[in-house]
């Protein structure tokens, strides 16, 4: 997005060339004095003195131990400011207006300065303590910039990791040398042996959990492992907050062991990749295990989690420890390859959007056949599941709210195919509901088939434009409804998709339900099947995401099978019917 603006920041030391500060004496007495004179409520103003404070901060010629005073005396008022302006671009949708990018590139500009400002005080630092000859009298100041220095490298690698976590939010890029200086600064508190010290030792206040420049890295590292391309912005979120308590968990080592599972060159301006034959011009150094993190999330799913602080227990949702679990278990690597394809493709998101289109433009109250009055949760709630209130807190009505906004199929560019999915452009305004882990119906013509999938991964591409990545989850799909007998007078009917696949010989069937936690492993429901219902087992979970969860499952009583079997093949039927139906338009 702005990666040309910051390209150098991280790599070239800034020149030191001015002797006194413009707004206030150079000592921390008169900088909180100044600090205190800004016009807080005032946000523009407020950012635009702090970031000229910054500038010049950053050219003063003075001790590096000076520096880290008055930086450190600053720092918790950008921080504030950063809060304030992150609260106009998060969680405000994938694609920002013109106002939001001025906002994120000012956001960008104090967050990158004020790391610039930290990696310096390391550069110089070292150089001294490297070059510099410091007699029996200067040994404290010998010491005094030791501490700046370590300091300095913890408060370079946090700020490089709300740098990478906002850049998560935005679904953007790293900007270059983001990464390389990260990894130069590890590498050098590992060479200098002060990576492992405890900074509770050294500094006056404990900022966070995380109490050394190891933990510090295995944060950031873990914020690139997760793939947040791959979720939402309140999941992002959630594991920014949960990645304090885990970073912990994280082994950073010098040699390969048979837990490591990513590897890192310090050489390179490249996160973490996943441990395999690497390419010639690849050399890792750091070996890293992820194995104690995925134990104590397996652990979480027990039926007393075994929780270690407050941010789990808010944070941990089932949808993520899925994905934590699915990241950390299995092969980074692409299964299929890509192929150059040009086509439009039609698409649609949302489960009830799919049962609507599924059920021949019904809603779903209609496709119950339900005679007398039956329990439906009530509209409000309802609808939570599938559409919460809008960032303005308007709830408007469910009936209109599905009409305009849930039922629209919009067409994208297809870039190009792999067997089991596309990656698509998005131009343009982009709805609410176009986020990862969306359900989504998509079809190559406005005649053809329906198939059912889900949004993997969006990324930012050109300006106001997105690339997605659309998985396919099955080719033939029926709607259906399901129900929890919660007391003997009330049953609360949901959505639901039949999913089949044909692999080789086997035929494999599955059921999507509402990702609304209600629905869990080793639960009996009831599967209503146009006006037949049958019982059935929810067994493992294929896949969850905020949207929806995928289950295997298994029918409770075999003598239901041909009830199920009619309802498909009467389904295959209509489909059949309606094909022909449109072919003879």
């Amino acid at each position: 997005m702005m990666d040309n603006a910051f390209s150098d920041i991280f790599q070239i030391p800034t020149v030191l060339k001015r002797d006194k500060l413009s707004f206030c004496e150079a000592n921390t007495k008169s900088l909180s004095e100044w600090i205190s004179t800004l016009p807080l409520m005032q946000l523009g103003d407020t950012s635009q003195a702090l970031f000229a404070a910054l500038l010049e901060l950053s050219e003063l010629e003075c001790s590096e131990t000076l520096r880290f005073d008055l930086i450190q005396t600053i720092h918790p008022t950008i921080e504030n400011v950063l809060g304030s302006l992150e609260k106009n671009f998060f969680n405000q949708g994938v694609i920002n207006s013109d106002r939001n990018e001025h906002i994120i590139e000012l956001a960008m500009l104090l967050r990158c300065y004020l790391t610039a400002i930290y990696i310096n005080i390391v550069r110089r630092s070292s150089d001294q303590l490297e070059h510099q000859k410091f007699s029996f009298f200067a040994l404290n100041q010998k010491k005094n910039l030791q501490t700046a220095r370590m300091l300095a490298t913890f408060q370079s690698l946090q700020q490089l990791t709300q740098l990478l976590y906002q850049q998560h939010m935005l679904y953007s890029e790293p900007v270059a040398g983001q990464w390389l200086i990260a990894h130069q600064l590890y590498d050098a508190a590992v060479t200098h042996k002060y990576h492992q010290t405890n900074l509770e030792q050294v500094q006056t206040k404990k900022t966070n959990s995380l109490s050394n420049i190891s933990q510090a890295y295995a944060q950031l590292i873990l914020m690139d492992i997760f793939n947040t391309n791959q979720i939402r912005q309140s999941e992002i979120q959630a594991l920014f907050q949960c990645s304090f308590d885990w970073a912990n968990m994280v082994q950073l080592l010098p040699k390969e062991t048979d837990l490591t599972k990513y590897v890192v060159d310090t050489s390179k301006d490249h996160p973490p990749i996943y441990n395999k034959k690497q390419s010639s011009g690849f050399n890792p150094t750091i070996f890293i295990s992820t194995q104690s993190l995925l134990d104590h999330v397996t652990a979480t799913l027990n039926k007393n989690p075994e929780y270690i602080s407050k941010n789990e227990k808010i944070y941990l949702t089932p949808a993520l420890k899925f994905h934590v679990q699915t990241i950390l278990g299995t092969s980074a690597e692409r299964r299929h390859e890509r192929y150059e394809y040009s086509a439009q493709l039609h698409i649609c998101f949302g489960l009830l959007t799919a049962h609507f289109y599924l059920s021949k433009a019904k809603n779903f109250a209609e496709t119950l056949l339900l005679d007398h009055g039956y329990g439906l949760q009530s509209e409000s709630k309802f609808l939570s599941t599938w559409d919460k209130k809008d960032s303005t807190g308007n709830e408007e009505s469910s009936i209109q709210r599905l009409s305009r906004e849930n039922k629209a199929v919009y067409q994208t560019d297809i870039l190009d195919i792999s067997i089991n999915g596309y990656r698509v452009k998005w131009s343009g305004e982009a709805p609410k509901n176009l986020r990862t882990g969306e359900y989504i119906l998509v079809k190559e013509t406005s005649h053809g088939h329906w198939r059912g999938g889900v949004i993997r991964w969006i990324k930012q591409s050109s300006e106001k434009s997105l690339e997605l990545g659309l998985e396919v989850l099955a080719q033939e799909m029926y709607p259906c409804a399901v129900r929890i007998q919660s007391d003997r007078h009330v049953s609360n009917y949901h959505p639901g998709l039949i999913l089949k696949n044909q692999n080789l010989d086997e035929a494999k069937t599955t059921l999507i339900l509402p990702g609304s936690q209600i629905f869990r492993e080793q639960q009996a429901v009831h599967l209503r099947l146009g006006k037949e219902e049958i019982k059935l087992y929810l067994l493992t979970t294929q896949l969850i995401t905020q949207s929806f969860v995928q289950f295997e499952f298994e029918l409770l009583n075999e003598e239901d099978q041909p009830i199920l079997q009619k309802f498909i093949e009467q389904s295959n039927m209509d489909i059949d019917n309606q094909d022909l139906w449109e072919a003879l338009k």
